[in-house]
């Protein structure tokens, strides 16, 4: 079962710094993408030298590093490649009728960049007197694009992860991912035999409403 977690982290302003370029960068290459897929289905019935051509839905951004986007090479290569991967992933969620098709992402509300795991490792600090792991530090980076280790709040232990979220909104920043826990996710059938083993007065005495309003943000059917 896929178990989900957002913890705070605390980059130094250096750390920080450094976190909104990766952001922005991933930004550009995902929206270089947006734009370029715009541009082939504006233009392809137009103009004859994209007769035929359709607009390439892949991850290729190499063609985006150019001498006008010098500052694209002072970024590792994963963080450009995921930026693609990002918008293909969204691409296919529009083909598969779960989503629109995708758009600009600005640079206002919430920002995040993704990184996965040629870029990362958790590492546990230990309490010399208990043994016990006090706390965990992300260490984020490769020897030539070195971001060092930042500090993360965690109530409870979590295994690692393929891949992870670094957020900043309102000046906080979050760290999330997930992890598979190696319990089995019970099918529908499973559920719903267990469910059958229930009353309909049982079922209704461990079961709340909830509803998500404007005055009150949430209301429970409990009171």
């Amino acid at each position: 079962m896929q178990i989900g977690n957002r913890l705070r982290c605390y980059p130094t302003p250096a750390q920080a710094h450094t976190l909104l370029a990766w952001i922005g960068c991933q930004r550009f290459i995902y929206n270089a993408k947006v734009g370029e897929d715009r541009y082939f289905r504006r233009f392809a019935r137009q103009s004859l030298n994209h007769a035929g051509a359709f607009a390439p839905i892949d991850q290729q951004y190499s063609h985006f590093k150019t001498e006008q986007t010098p500052w694209l090479g002072n970024v590792p290569s994963q963080i450009l490649r995921n930026g693609a991967v990002l918008w293909k992933q969204a691409y296919g969620r529009y083909f598969s009728k779960l989503a629109g098709r995708p758009a600009i992402h600005r640079k206002t509300g919430q920002q995040s960049v993704w990184i996965t795991s040629e870029l990362f490792t958790f590492k546990p600090v230990v309490d010399k007197d208990t043994g016990e792991i006090s706390t965990h530090m992300l260490h984020i980076g490769t020897p030539k694009f070195a971001l060092g280790q930042i500090k993360l709040t965690a109530h409870k232990d979590f295994k690692p992860a393929a891949s992870i979220h670094i957020s900043i909104h309102a000046g906080r920043w979050h760290v999330s991912f997930n992890y598979d826990d190696g319990v089995p996710e019970p099918s529908v059938q499973e559920t719903t035999e267990y469910l059958m083993q229930f009353t309909e007065s049982e079922l209704a005495a461990v079961t709340v409403g909830l509803d998500r309003g404007v005055n009150i943000p949430l209301a429970t059917s409990d009171g």
